[in-house]
């Protein structure tokens, strides 16, 4: 084996990094802290072992030198022999522990399972002693819910109370989703200085689940915007006067679910709650769950629907489709018709502030809800209708968000810098971007992905395939990552998710900082692995060919590994790019060298009885080490979805070359 000095594998890494661009000896000489003599000898005892591995060390008169690459596959096994490219362990390792103790957790408490661990090694191909690691790491992590782990005979299970099990659920699992709309109200944002939504939202769904009241999303979201109101109040000196109901009230179970509720709240804002405002929590929890008739919600939804159409047709606001507005108003108004029928006056804290700043939109909700055949009867005071316009104030808010780029930001772990690039992004793109979702590298909801225009991400998802551009940037969001997110807001064909099709977006970018020249992405894809299907041949079959195909110059087990990483991604979602192209890829990348298999299937190929004439295969095999070019030939693929006339015309090619001349066309138009 060639030995070489460490410097010279310094110098070959700064000529890989800067291929294609001329770098004068002097240059390189003060980057390596050399002399300008000692890095001319090292690139001419270099020129030949370079030349003998696919590449060559052009130099000129008056630029310098540069590195080209002549045979990829070559120099890439070249780079990888000599631990010129190493794979990033310790972000692999850390991931795949992620993802373990996520998995392990999900079994453990969204499925209530007992765990085996020995089984659990196997099944996942990791020791059992590092399982017990992950175990002991998750103990940690469940001790302040009052959790902990258990065994029994060789089953691990969790042990604690069940309302500890749904606060770690609900904290670690998800993402406060059924409340989103409140907190994107200026407005109520002032009152989570006391208490935040999450803690009401927590202790409201402990109580009445143990209560067993069932209360849907949008009955929830109006019992915690009737707290947070409260809380409001009291903080005011503002309270219920004169709530007139029944003695026999006290002993119904929604008193005594409002009770606990409320002594729960007490705890955590530090001030005590009137008699008055227990009872009209019991009011609201009444009205939620016994206020069940079908036929006035019927005939509530059809006159709000009208209405809605009508303000639509004479004033331009699109409210009509928005069916959580019509399902929170419909739910506000049976406690509100309760009041009214009470003569209960509910005084409300920011009636001011919304005829201030909402003057237009509070007259138009009093003069048209006013025609509400259920309202006509009841003299409504000022303090209701603005209750009723907060929730016309959520709807346009998220009507506005609707115009924005919807993203996902991903961060390797830990929510520190997650959040540290939600903000700069907030702050450098507020109007232009709403961010949908914060999740870990190992964390990715597909289905997400369906919802949101791009992903920003701290970390490479290079190997990764998606329907969405990707930007990875610094997780301090700087100058130049800056610029890459406003040239492609810029750009005039950006679609905003609410408007576009599914299938029409585009794939995972790492946007091109340096011009790359179409001829070296090309490069990337090769005769070894083109496979043109003459004769109709069965889905494994061709799977089997284009496998043996991408072996090619890997380790023995290689074609083993993918398979397994290729079923573990089709458990997490399609990889169906559109009826007639497939791009079967590993959860994890398993190969030395990164490369793309390409099946043609002229008379089609039955995948299943969802995908019955599958045209293309497009096999991707992400290397482990990098892969620079590969995030530009997806995208290419995905150009290919809407491009029928090239499909049409690569479905007649004859062979690798014809593909070639074609396929680069669609890689001009990403470069």
């Amino acid at each position: 084996m060639i030995v070489i000095k460490n410097k010279q594998r310094d110098l070959i890494s700064l000529l890989v990094h800067s291929k294609d661009l001329f770098k004068s000896s002097a240059l390189l000489a003060n980057e390596l802290a050399l002399s300008d003599r000692t890095v001319r000898t090292y690139l001419n005892d270099l020129k030949s072992i370079i030349e003998s591995h696919g590449g060559s060390i052009i130099s000129k008169q008056g630029y310098g030198y540069k590195l080209q690459i002549k045979d990829r596959t070559a120099f890439n096994l070249f780079l990888i022999e000599h631990h010129l490219l190493n794979r990033n362990v310790e972000q692999a390792n850390c991931r795949e522990a992620c993802q373990r103790k996520h998995h392990i957790l999900s079994l453990l408490l969204l499925e209530s399972q007992k765990i085996d661990i020995e089984a659990l090694s196997e099944q996942l191909f990791i020791s059992s002693s590092q399982l017990n690691k992950d175990i002991l790491e998750i103990k940690h992590q469940l001790k302040p819910y009052g959790l902990s782990i258990k065994k029994s005979r060789s089953l691990f299970y969790v042990e604690g109370e069940e309302k500890a099990k749904r606060h770690f659920i609900l904290s670690y699992f998800f993402h406060e989703a059924s409340i989103n709309f409140l907190q994107h109200l200026t407005y109520l944002n002032k009152f989570n200085d006391v208490i935040s939504f999450d803690t009401l939202t927590i202790i409201i769904l402990d109580e009445c689940r143990e209560a067993k009241i069932k209360l849907s999303d949008v009955m929830m979201q109006n019992i915690v915007l009737h707290l947070s109101l409260s809380i409001k109040r009291l903080q005011s000196g503002l309270t219920i006067q004169n709530l007139d109901m029944p003695p026999s009230t006290k002993n119904t179970l929604e008193y005594q679910v409002a009770k606990k509720i409320i002594n729960r709240v007490e705890k955590v804002i530090g001030f005590c709650f009137p008699k008055q405002e227990q009872m009209y929590l019991t009011l609201h929890l009444m009205s939620k769950s016994n206020f069940v008739q079908n036929d006035f919600d019927s005939e509530l939804y059809l006159s709000l629907t009208n209405l809605l159409f009508r303000i639509q047709q004479e004033t331009g606001y699109f409210f009509l489709n928005d069916e959580q507005l019509k399902n929170g108003i419909i739910q506000h108004l049976k406690p509100m018709i309760v009041r009214l029928e009470q003569h209960i006056k509910l005084k409300n804290p920011l009636l001011d502030e919304i005829k201030a700043n909402s003057p237009e939109l509070f007259e138009l909700v009093k003069n048209y809800l006013n025609q509400l055949p259920e309202l006509k009867k009841f003299t409504i005071h000022d303090d209701e209708w603005g209750y009723l316009t907060l929730h016309f104030l959520a709807s346009i808010e998220k009507l506005k968000n609707e115009q924005k780029a919807k993203v996902l930001i991903i961060c390797a772990t830990g929510l520190g810098s997650a959040q540290l690039l939600k903000n700069r992004v907030e702050c450098e793109f507020n109007e232009r971007i709403k961010i949908v979702a914060t999740q870990g590298y190992y964390e990715i909801d597909l289905a997400l992905l369906d919802k949101i225009d791009f992903i920003i991400s701290s970390v490479d998802l290079s190997s990764k395939v998606f329907k969405v551009p990707v930007f990875q940037v610094s997780v301090f969001f700087t100058e130049n990552d800056i610029q890459k997110i406003r040239r492609h807001l810029s750009a005039p064909n950006v679609f905003i998710s609410a408007q576009k099709r599914p299938i029409s977006a585009t794939t995972p970018l790492s946007t091109l900082d340096n011009f790359i020249d179409a001829s070296q992405i090309i490069d990337d894809l090769s005769a070894d692995y083109f496979y043109w299907c003459k004769h109709s041949q069965s889905k494994e079959q061709v799977l089997d060919c284009l496998l043996d195909l991408l072996a090619i110059n890997e380790t023995r087990d290689y074609k083993q590994q993918i398979l397994k990483q290729i079923e573990n991604r089709i458990l997490l979602g399609d990889i169906f790019f559109s009826p007639t192209i497939v791009v079967p890829h590993p959860a994890m990348p398993v190969g030395k060298l990164s490369k793309i298999g390409i099946a043609i299937i002229p008379d089609g190929m039955f995948w299943d009885h969802n995908y019955p004439k599958i045209h293309f295969i497009f096999m991707i095999s992400p290397s482990i080490y990098q892969n620079s070019t590969l995030s530009i030939m997806t995208k290419a693929i995905i150009k290919l979805i809407d491009d029928l006339e090239m499909q049409s015309k690569l479905l007649k090619v004859q062979n690798f070359d014809q593909f070639k001349r074609l396929f680069i066309q669609l890689i001009e138009k990403e470069v």
